[in-house]
């Protein structure tokens, strides 16, 4: 059974069901999940057919993609650190569709217990890498990230698992899940890659994040005084400009520059921007010029993307990569942070947190930010401790 569904607004959710087309990319074959079977079919032919779909037209049937990390490598003229094994985008077409009422779940929590995480020792070794390569004037900021394996303490129907998640009331705006088979996406992503809507193309980049209490203004007051985190915004917001005009020369705007965005335990801050289109513009295109985003890559992208491999040296997969919806005339495309994947057999759940490192970071702080990030997540799931 393939599935998806995403939060549509407050009180309901978009269910996607009855999977007509199901497939895992490679680089020069795709796996067909409704045979079982792989097919030869390089990349390339992918990618042309994404080329074929226009941002502005009107799909017949609800697409979802899911578009690994390791995508944009290829985009980026990165494709030599990508093997032939590594899995690069998910595509899903259904036949039937549904807006339902926020489910409710026969779970109370969800029991996991950690299995590997970062050490510091090794987070700051890392870190002075990244310190290294900003001193030597190769970057701005890098987006340091880590893996957190856990493991549940029973089988637990992912069915259950995705109904206890949406009856959440910290669900954010992009949040979504996908059930492959033995596979599980769960994302609770309140960041956009883009969004198109009556010709206009917008992003929300996130960056900056403060732990809150029972007062979050007093935690957003305190970044707002933080030049440190006005900085790594800022870099940000400029790259996501330069972005956009590659869409559409040279038309793009800040809307808004430092906006509150909560999620939760967590404060963080945003920018908005937008540009207007005038002709038809391709799905491929689109990628190319804002995959994957900038705020969980850094500044310059391409160059930071080099550092990340070097640096991180494990996949990240979905994790970092983005997932598009389309149906109808929208296309709606999230950032995969707060995201974990859960393989169902053998109950075991990768979950991917980290943060921006620039100049004036501080190691101790930036190790606490991702620690936090991951307690927001087990926090939305009732984890016992958090």
């Amino acid at each position: 059974m393939i599935t998806s569904t995403f939060k549509w607004n407050r009180s309901a959710v978009l269910e996607l069901s009855q999977a007509t087309v199901a497939y895992i990319y490679f680089r020069e074959y795709r796996f067909n999940l409704l045979t079982g079977f792989p097919e030869a079919y390089p990349l390339e032919r992918f990618l042309l057919s994404l080329e074929a779909v226009t941002i502005q037209e009107r799909v017949k049937r609800p697409r979802v993609y899911h578009f690994h990390y390791e995508l944009g490598l290829l985009l980026s003229g990165l494709g030599h650190t990508v093997g032939p094994e590594t899995p690069l985008a998910i595509e899903l077409e259904y036949d039937r569709r549904r807006v339902s009422p926020l489910p409710k779940s026969r779970l109370k929590q969800v029991h996991l217990r950690s299995i590997e995480r970062p050490s510091w020792s090794e987070y700051k070794l890392a870190f002075q890498r990244i310190q290294d390569h900003l001193l030597d004037g190769n970057c701005y900021q890098v987006n340091l990230t880590y893996p957190f394996d856990f493991e549940t303490e029973a089988l637990i129907d992912p069915r259950d698992l995705r109904d206890f998640f949406f009856s959440r009331p910290g669900v954010s705006a992009y949040a979504h899940s996908t059930f492959l088979g033995d596979e599980l996406i769960l994302s609770n992503s309140p960041e956009c890659l883009f969004q198109y809507d009556r010709n206009r193309m917008m992003t929300m980049p996130i960056k900056g994040t403060r732990r809150v209490g029972h007062d979050w203004r007093k935690a957003w007051q305190e970044m707002l005084r933080d030049v440190k985190e006005e900085g790594e915004l800022t870099m940000i917001t400029d790259l996501l400009r330069n972005d956009l005009n590659r869409l559409e020369q040279p038309r793009a705007k800040v809307l808004k520059k430092r906006a509150s965005l909560r999620v939760p335990g967590l404060v963080h801050q945003c920018s908005v921007l937008a540009v207007d289109l005038d002709r038809p513009l391709g799905l491929r295109r689109t990628l190319e010029c804002l995959f994957p985003g900038g705020s969980v890559t850094g500044a310059p992208k391409k160059r930071v993307m080099q550092i990340i491999q070097e640096v991180e040296r494990y996949q990240r997969g979905i994790y970092c990569g983005s997932t598009l919806l389309c149906l109808d005339d929208r296309k709606c495309a999230s950032i995969n942070i707060r995201t974990a994947t859960l393989s169902t057999s053998d109950r075991l759940w990768r979950y991917g947190a980290g943060g921006g490192i620039t100049l004036l970071s501080k190691p101790v702080l930036e190790f606490q930010e991702m620690e936090n990030k991951v307690s927001s997540f087990l926090t939305l799931l009732k984890t016992p401790g958090y």
